[in-house]
């Protein structure tokens, strides 16, 4: 724990989960926590040691607003070697989700770009250092836009009206976030209705 951080009534300790002037970085604590926690790479077959490996946001964390998707939380956040960690960034159609399931245990589920869902296992140290679930971690905080918004120029007062280019509904990483997120959200309900995409694509051949 930090120097003169207050135990809570519960027997808890509460930590910055994210930098100050960055809510998008892990504050040391958080991301001490993340290596212990998961020792090692969680892609399939990777051994990379957390300390020689990249903390990274599960859920592609979103700057406009910090608090929607993608949050710096210890849950939303796994170990990946350098490779992985380009590779998912990168790369196009590998997913990872994370979730606890119904026995609290932390899993990471991948989907490969063919729509393979891989199931994960909660193979994690939080066994061995109970500890770490005594350590509480500050929400993220949401952005604020400025009272009124920008000025745009209104077309009622005097003076020279200013042209813009024309700007994309959102930009082409936004675009990318929001199709990885649309494809998430399949996934879970695929995950509560008991089926997985390659058994709905085998019944699909029948």
């Amino acid at each position: 724990m930090p120097a003169g951080t207050v135990e809570n009534g519960d027997g808890s300790f509460t930590v910055p989960a994210y930098q100050p002037s960055d809510p998008h970085r892990p504050s040391s604590a958080l991301d001490t926590f993340v290596r212990v926690r998961d020792g090692v790479g969680v892609n399939l077959g990777d051994a990379t040691p957390s300390f020689a490996a990249d903390v990274e946001h599960v859920e592609e964390f979103d700057h406009d607003n910090p608090a929607a998707d993608g949050q710096t939380s210890p849950d939303n956040l796994n170990i990946k070697s350098r490779f992985f960690h380009l590779l998912k960034t990168f790369g196009t159609g590998w997913l990872d989700m994370q979730y606890r399931d119904g026995a609290g245990r932390l899993r990471t589920e991948f989907v490969t770009p063919e729509g393979l869902v891989v199931p994960g296992k909660p193979e994690n140290l939080e066994v061995l250092f109970p500890g770490l679930r005594r350590v509480r971690f500050t929400p993220p905080r949401t952005r604020q836009t400025p009272a009124g918004g920008e000025d745009e120029g209104d077309p009622e007062k005097p003076g020279p009206r200013i042209l813009h280019a024309p700007r994309r509904s959102m930009t082409r990483v936004a675009a990318k976030h929001a199709r990885r997120r649309a494809e998430r959200e399949r996934n879970r309900r695929r995950g509560e209705n008991g089926t997985s995409d390659i058994h709905a694509r085998i019944r699909g051949l029948d």
